[in-house]
């Protein structure tokens, strides 16, 4: 007997890229626009467990860079 698989629905998610070097760090797209998006730039707080943001960004190579950076550096 063959089982019948329903289609996964499209992802929700955006792209993101997470450095952990000292700390862990993410740049993350959150909305896409006519400028190519923006990016966000959150730090992991392992006390409280949530990522706090530091930095937003339209430019996708900055926010890489500054999130890299923050990475470096323990919290």
């Amino acid at each position: 007997m063959l089982a019948r698989f329903a289609k996964p629905s499209a992802a929700a998610t955006s792209e993101a890229v997470i450095f952990n070097y000292q700390r862990p760090t993410r740049a993350r797209l959150v909305a896409q626009d006519c400028r190519g998006g923006l990016w966000l730039v959150e730090v992991f707080d392992s006390l409280h467990k949530v990522w706090v943001w530091q930095d937003e960004s339209h430019d996708m190579e900055k926010a890489v860079d500054d999130a890299r950076r923050l990475s470096l550096f323990p919290g």
